[in-house]
């Protein structure tokens, strides 16, 4: 007997794991019980949370880039202003006491090796020593403790810097950082609930799908149907592909619920009176004669249970898949003839076939048919059924002649009798059941619907024709591309 495993059985730890390794077994254990909505949400957040993180990052690269470039564009501003401002020369250059710099700007003239000599705005001394300054001197534009610094080479060796204060442009770059990441927070926690809203209203009919199979499975009942959903999406196809399939498996229920009830009845009464048959011969010691008509009667009967035990048989196979072939029609129609010779004339019936379109006798103006229109895909011993069926009707229930009609994928049975009503036909195609006033005739009931059900398995058509002068049942397949056949 094979036992039933958890559900984490498959994500056991081994002994001598690593802790990576339980911790992935952790994590698939944990995955597999989340629930398919759960799933959705996490899929959702973690491809929105990487979207916003990174739009979030680009965002303020963007921003500091561009704010940091204003930045170096009013340095490079201020330093071509401030070297129109130079006079003197040599180690006497320094600024116009007209150049006054706001306080966030800071001008220095410098030496090769730093030293100040001037500065703008404010006094120095003029002793000719330079004055240490804590700036470096590299050249171009760099920060430097809080600062933005731009040094240019001056003629003579000099060197002239500017710098301003950057806490302002931190400070704002800071407070967007905070609006950023506050933001991505919220529409991340946002975008999770939308999602999660999202994930349950799309998945609600397959819930309802769920509920409605287990359901059926605990009450047995097969007459419960899915909510449809609204629209023409892909869940509201869902629930209408399931629907139809209940209501086909309904039907199907339905019908083979009547055909056992149906095939018991039919199967009772030859029973029973078999059952009497054989008390009434045991009832009392009898003649030799006696016993032996007896015997006959019931081999009547038990030939009768055969037939219909048979025709059960048969009908019940017509379930299994159809393994289709081509097959020759006036073959089929020759052979099967043939073989009901002996039948037609001990019923003295007159019984043939004929091939239609391809004899000189075929109608005015009808076109012979291709070759190919012979042959058409059926089961062999399936045609010989349905042509045997048809027949054996035609012979015991039609007119004095009989015949079977070959034409392009066509094959009718046809008989000089009146046929059944046209309102009786429905009711002849269901098993069991006979035509009006022949119940005295032998038969099960069942030839007619093995005809139909068979020429299901074929997608092939059975309609009955009533013609002047005879009644007649047509069996037709659709035109197919047989260019394989030369």
């Amino acid at each position: 007997m094979r036992s039933r495993s958890s559900p984490g059985a498959r994500y056991a730890v081994s002994e001598g794991a690593t802790p990576w390794q339980q911790l992935r077994v952790l994590l698939r254990l944990t995955w597999s019980r989340l629930s398919l909505r759960f799933k959705l949400t996490l899929g959702y957040a973690l491809i929105f949370s990487v979207s916003v993180v990174l739009g979030a990052i680009c965002v303020f690269v963007l921003a500091r880039g561009s704010l940091t470039g204003t930045l170096d564009t009013t340095l490079h501003e201020t330093a071509s202003l401030a070297r129109g401002s130079l006079v003197g020369s040599g180690t006497a250059v320094r600024f116009t006491d007209a150049l006054q710099p706001p306080p966030e700007l800071s001008l220095e003239l410098l030496t090769a090796q730093g030293g100040v000599l001037d500065v703008a705005g404010q006094p120095v001394a003029r002793s000719g020593a330079p004055l240490p300054t804590p700036m470096p001197t590299r050249l171009g534009v760099y920060s430097h403790h809080n600062r933005r610094v731009l040094t240019e080479s001056l003629p003579g060796g000099l060197l002239l810097q500017v710098s301003r204060d950057s806490d302002t442009l931190s400070a704002l770059l800071e407070t967007l950082a905070r609006v950023l990441l506050a933001g991505s927070v919220l529409m991340i926690a946002l975008a999770c609930l939308a999602g999660y809203y999202l994930a349950d209203r799309a998945l609600r009919p397959v819930d309802a799908v769920a509920r409605t199979a287990d359901s059926i499975t605990r009450s047995g009942s097969y007459r419960g149907r899915v909510p449809p959903a609204p629209g023409s999406d892909e869940m509201a196809r869902l629930t209408g592909t399931v629907n139809s399939m209940l209501d086909h498996l309904e039907a199907t229920i339905e019908r083979e619920k009547s055909f056992a009830r149906t095939a018991a009845h039919e199967l009772r009464t030859p029973l029973t009176a078999l059952q009497g048959r054989l008390e009434l011969a045991l009832e009392r010691p009898r003649e030799a004669a006696d016993y032996r008509r007896s015997l006959e009667i019931m081999q009547g009967r038990v030939d009768e249970l055969l037939s219909l035990a048979q025709g059960l048989l048969a009908l019940a196979e017509t379930d299994r898949p159809a393994v289709l072939e081509l097959i020759s029609l006036p073959v089929q129609a020759g052979e099967v003839t043939g073989e009901l010779h002996d039948l037609s004339q001990r019923l003295g019936k007159q019984l043939s076939w004929q091939e239609w379109g391809w004899q000189d006798a075929q109608p005015h103006g009808t076109e012979a048919p291709e070759p190919h229109a012979r042959w058409v895909w059926a089961e062999p011993l399936g045609v010989r059924q349905v042509l045997r069926n048809l027949l054996e009707n035609a012979l015991k229930y039609g007119g004095p002649r009989v015949m079977v009609r070959v034409s392009a994928q066509t094959l009718t049975v046809w008989d000089s009798g009146p046929g059944p009503q046209p309102q009786e036909w429905a009711r002849l195609a269901r098993p069991f059941e006979r035509g009006a006033g022949l119940q005295g005739v032998s038969g099960s009931g069942l030839g007619l619907p093995l005809v139909m059900a068979l020429a299901q398995r074929w997608d092939a058509r059975v309609e009955p024709l009533w013609e002047e002068g005879g009644f007649g049942v047509r069996l037709s397949w659709a035109a197919r591309d047989e260019g394989g056949l030369n």
